[in-house]
């Protein structure tokens, strides 16, 4: 070995998800790269004067976590801004309440943003409007974002401000949803991309750093070294906004950024191309909205060929926001039928694909995409599923186990801040078929789960596959980038019930310790 290594790691329970060497118990780093992988002697036969030692005593090393869909920036702005989750705000009264405290600390006139709502968790099973927010802060707009990121509240000043009134016509991809008289109630659906270009939310660069840094934090403490943001406008100056957190280390995990397939010329334009950039920031899928909040497919069929045919014959591969079975069904059709990818790209994905019965699950299976999927939100959000969703289609929502055994390749993601980044109530519930109530969810012959070791490959070197980095990601392997996760408890040695409970102990990226908990 021509250079000592500058770290080992001895003393661990090493579950390195590579086939060809599936434990170990020490590791060496040299540079940001794993030079070696054994047993505690012949790892620290290697050491030099200068190399650095951590004994892990005893606890499980793992491969840094890939979350493969994420909202970053969004994460990034919940760090302060009103949580009025479920579990926070169980009824409009309560959420108005919080903001009527919130507003106290904020200056007139600046935004209240909040996040998190869920109207089909809410007492009154509906979404609030403008009219349960007017009263109680009249000099403050106000935004309150659902979970799901696909519906916003503003109040009267807000809609004011972002230029809605009653003869404002519904945006292309969006409803502005309106009361028998045909006013506006101040619930807007699909209307992120309208509201980022019209509504001034007074954030400053500053104010933006500081919430990247807690989020950033956020993201090691769960040992996320790597994510893929899947904003659907992500363009050239987002690629830059990333950038610059970067490069001035304020954003430490590794980010793959899709690409609104909006802003594909210009991207292109400024010379970028799939897999442009580097280790820390690289550009990845063409990202596809594929919605039907209208009623009907949102792009068209016809559409969607075009968006797609178009961003492959530029050498993105692609990536389908595909929620509801038509949507799905769509997708993999025409992924199905696209022009073949340059070499070594990585396949086209199906995002979410949260509805997959049988007959659809044969369309995803023939398309040949690889599904990025949230098991999450079967832990978080499986009351609700069970209150709302058709008896039905329950068994066939993220039905992870039945896309595994069809062939289908899957990757994790937490599609945060829609729930917590944590990747281990979602690895729990991907596992049990459970919520985070400890309460079954509705499966056929245990269709809806995987085993440990499948779910951990799916937050890892899955995640590598689905953006086309396993190459330098996703395991623990000599030549690979050197990020690492150390946790209190072997996820494959424990009784699933704790799966939902294990914690981090320590982060490494690039060889660096970055994160330590207590």
């Amino acid at each position: 070995m021509p250079q000592k290594p500058d770290l080992i790691l001895i003393n661990a329970n090493v579950l390195t998800i590579d086939p060809s060497q599936p434990r170990a118990e020490a590791v060496a780093v040299a540079g940001q790269r794993i030079v070696a992988v054994g047993d505690n002697d012949e790892i620290k036969r290697l050491a030099g004067p200068d190399t650095h030692l951590i004994d892990g005593r005893g606890s499980t090393l793992l491969p840094g976590f890939i979350d493969s869909h994420i909202h970053l920036l969004s994460l990034a702005r919940t760090t302060q801004e009103l949580d009025c989750r479920p579990d926070k705000a169980s009824s409009i009264e309560s959420i108005a309440h919080r903001v009527f405290e919130w507003a106290r600390i904020v200056p007139p006139g600046e935004w209240v943003r909040c996040f998190g709502y869920d109207d089909l968790a809410l007492d009154e099973s509906r979404h609030p409007t403008r009219h349960d927010l007017d009263h109680i802060s009249p000099r403050h707009p106000v935004r309150l974002d659902h979970r799901s990121g696909h519906a916003t509240v503003l109040n009267s000043l807000g809609l004011q401000m972002a230029g809605i009134n009653a003869d404002t016509p519904d945006p292309v991809e969006g409803v502005i949803e309106r009361d028998a008289d045909g006013q506006h109630t101040g619930v807007l659906f699909e209307m992120s991309a309208f509201l980022a270009q019209k509504a001034d939310s007074g954030r400053t660069r500053n104010k933006m750093r500081q919430c990247v840094t807690a989020a950033n934090r956020l993201l090691l403490s769960y040992g996320i070294t790597s994510v893929q943001d899947a904003g659907p406008e992500n363009g050239p100056e987002r690629w830059q906004a990333f950038r610059d957190l970067v490069d001035q280390d304020t954003l430490q995990t590794r980010v793959t950024m899709m690409a609104g397939s909006g802003r594909l010329a210009e991207l292109t334009g400024a010379g970028l191309s799939w897999g442009s950039g580097d280790h820390r920031l690289r550009l990845g899928h063409i990202k596809v909205m594929l919605t039907m909040t209208t009623g009907a497919l949102h792009p068209n069929l016809a559409e969607l060929r075009r968006i797609a045919t178009e961003a492959c014959n530029s050498g993105f591969p692609v990536a389908v926001h595909c929620v509801e079975q038509e949507a799905v069904s769509a997708a993999a059709k025409v992924l199905s039928e696209l022009p073949p990818l340059p070499a070594g790209a990585p396949p086209h994905r199906i995002e979410h694909c949260s509805e997959c019965p049988s007959e659809v699950l044969d369309a995803v299976r023939h398309s040949g995409a690889m599904v990025v999927t949230q098991p999450g939100f079967i832990h978080w959000n499986g009351l609700s599923y069970r209150r709302n969703v058709d008896v039905s289609l329950q068994p066939h929502l993220y039905a992870i186990g039945a896309m595994q055994h069809a062939g289908v390749d899957i990757a994790f993601g937490s599609d945060a801040p829609v729930i917590t980044p944590n990747p281990w109530p979602a690895i729990y519930s991907a596992v049990t078929r459970r919520d985070h109530e400890g309460q079954p969810f509705p499966e056929i012959n245990r269709s809806g789960r995987v085993a440990a070791d499948a779910a951990l490959r799916m937050y890892t070197l899955s995640g590598a596959e689905s953006e086309g980095t396993q190459v330098d990601k996703g395991s623990i392997s000599p030549g690979k980038l050197a990020d690492l996760l150390l946790v209190d408890t072997d996820p494959l040695a424990i009784d699933p019930e704790g799966l939902k409970d294990i914690k981090t102990k320590m982060t490494i990226i690039g060889g660096m310790v970055v994160w330590e908990g207590r």
